[in-house]
């Protein structure tokens, strides 16, 4: 009977320890925790002191390392590349040779653009007389092969169709290129045998794979005659037919031709009377004449120029991103240099980024945008480089925003100098020190009070009743979100004191999960 009764009263001591626990957990929370009713406890009270250091305010964007800002090299159309002397991907030194080109197809360009200015000279001349009938004259030495024109028909009309009035051979060479299965060498001479059954004699000018191109002479031979071509052995080899090997085409597109000076095959001189063309049309204004003529004379310098070495350097110190151009092969469109009006223009032949300096594009907060400036320093850090930051600067700054993720961002450039450790494509965070002030008094942005649109501070406590008392209007200067620049109001080495929030005791370095450092927490306890 005594065991039962021990028992029982053991029961209840157990059940009595299961409610008198959790209640004095609730009432010890309860007191910890509750607001103070008669003023600020000195237990969520901290306090600060006006003091002098620095503040500097940053914009932080990410990006991936990148080539400097590219640039091309352009060289006119319609001269014929020798060699190229760089690939992709090369670094090249200032001066190094990138191209060069074939001499004989550098002065055909310098005369095409000889006469290109000779015409406008003429149109600036007839611009005031559009009445009278004036000369189309040959400026260079040549041979006509074709002529489109007939007397009485419109410029414009014979260009469209044929893309010249007058068609010449500037080396007194035509040429015909086959395949063939013989292997021949450069210089070894051919039968070319004509559609009348003439023989003419050819060299093998060029070898390119199994692709021959022979030229014989322009007397005779017609533009797009069939020919057969044949050993000296009057071996069969191949066929063909006939273009003109180095053609010079004449360009009017004003006016109607009222006589032709010259007949087909001719041989002419400079200076030789081509036609006559009379119905000019009156010129829109000098203005545009005449700065088509101001445009070719400079093109003109740029090809004279390049005749003395007859090849391109690098401009800098640079990396070869791309090249547009071919070896054997004219610059540009070929059918179009031979038959059109675009000869001369530039062709972009290399396109290159400067070796000494990488760039960042990253993406800034519109929020943060107003503050970022060319010219600003900027301290940029890599993912895959370890405690080294490298300097950079802002180079351009994107005036358009773009969307990322419902967010408006801006884009930056910014130029960092080459180091050995860089490689293209590697992720990078780059500060943006956007302004910065040395010695000056500060205090923790968490010690200030706002009411009304004015900044005060508390410089005393009351210590019997917890209260904050002083109350004091300051004037502010520059932040950084963690501390605030104090321009007015309280002299240095003045005492504030502020309220914290009641969790912020509980978990008085953060709450869980939260990382220290220099949060806001951290600088505000090494100020209490």
């Amino acid at each position: 009977m005594s065991d039962t009764n021990n028992k029982t009263k053991k029961r209840r001591r157990i059940r009595w320890s299961w409610i008198v626990v959790p209640v004095l957990v609730a009432l010890f929370l309860f007191f910890l925790i509750r607001p103070n009713q008669t003023g600020t406890s000195s237990t969520n009270v901290r306090e600060a002191t006006l003091q002098k250091g620095n503040l500097t305010v940053t914009v932080v964007g990410t990006g991936h390392l990148g080539y400097g800002k590219e640039s091309t090299l352009d060289v006119p159309t319609g001269i014929l590349v020798d060699t190229i002397h760089v690939e992709e991907n090369d670094r090249v030194k200032k001066g190094d040779t990138l191209v060069s080109f074939d001499p004989l197809s550098i002065r055909l360009a310098i005369a095409q653009l000889e006469s290109e200015i000779d015409s406008l000279n003429l149109a600036i001349q007839r611009a005031a007389t559009p009445d009278d009938p004036w000369v189309l004259r040959n400026q260079v030495e040549g041979r006509v092969k074709a002529i489109y024109a007939e007397e009485g028909a419109f410029a414009r009309d014979v260009h469209e169709q044929y893309g010249s009035v007058i068609l010449l051979s500037l080396d007194g060479k035509m040429a015909v290129s086959f395949d063939g299965q013989k292997t021949l060498s450069v210089s070894d001479e051919l039968r070319v045998v004509l559609e009348d059954g003439t023989v003419k004699t050819g060299t093998v000018r060029e070898k390119k794979g199994s692709t021959y191109t022979v030229t014989l002479t322009d007397n005779g031979p017609k533009i797009g005659e069939a020919v057969k071509i044949e050993t000296k052995d009057k071996e069969h080899l191949a066929e063909g037919e006939l273009v003109i090997h180095r053609p010079l085409p004449l360009i009017v597109t004003d006016g109607k031709v009222k006589t032709i000076h010259v007949n087909e095959n001719e041989k002419i001189l400079m200076g030789r009377a081509l036609m006559t063309m009379e119905d000019l049309s009156p010129e829109a204004s000098y203005e545009k004449l005449f700065a088509d003529r101001d445009d070719a004379v400079i093109r003109l310098n740029e090809l004279l120029e390049l005749s003395k070495t007859n090849a391109v350097t690098a401009p800098e110190d640079v990396i070869i991103l791309a090249v547009g151009l071919t070896e054997d092969e004219m610059t540009g469109d070929f059918s179009q240099t031979a038959m059109g009006d675009l000869r001369l223009e530039a062709v972009s032949a290399f396109t290159f980024a400067p070796s000494d300096r990488y760039q960042l594009m990253i993406d800034i907060d519109e929020l943060d945008i107003l503050s970022v400036k060319e010219g600003q320093s900027v301290s940029v850090t890599f993912d895959a480089i370890d405690r080294e930051a490298f300097s950079g600067t802002i180079e351009e700054v994107s005036d358009t925003a773009i969307e990322m993720g419902g967010i408006a961002r801006f884009l930056a450039r910014v130029s960092i100098p080459a180091e050995e450790v860089m490689r293209i494509g590697m992720s990078a965070t780059a500060t943006v020190t956007v302004d910065e002030k040395v010695d000056i008094l500060t205090l923790p942005v968490i010690a200030l009070q706002e009411s009304g649109g004015r900044a005060f501070v508390y410089t005393e406590k009351n210590e019997r009743t917890g209260e904050l008392e002083g109350e004091t209007e300051i004037l502010t200067g520059l932040s950084d979100g963690d501390r605030i620049e104090i321009l007015d109001g309280i002299t240095e080495g003045t005492t504030v004191y502020y309220p914290v929030a009641s969790q912020d005791m509980m978990f008085p370095f953060g709450p869980p999960g939260h990382r220290g450092g220099n949060s806001d927490e951290t600088t505000r306890a090494n100020d209490a």
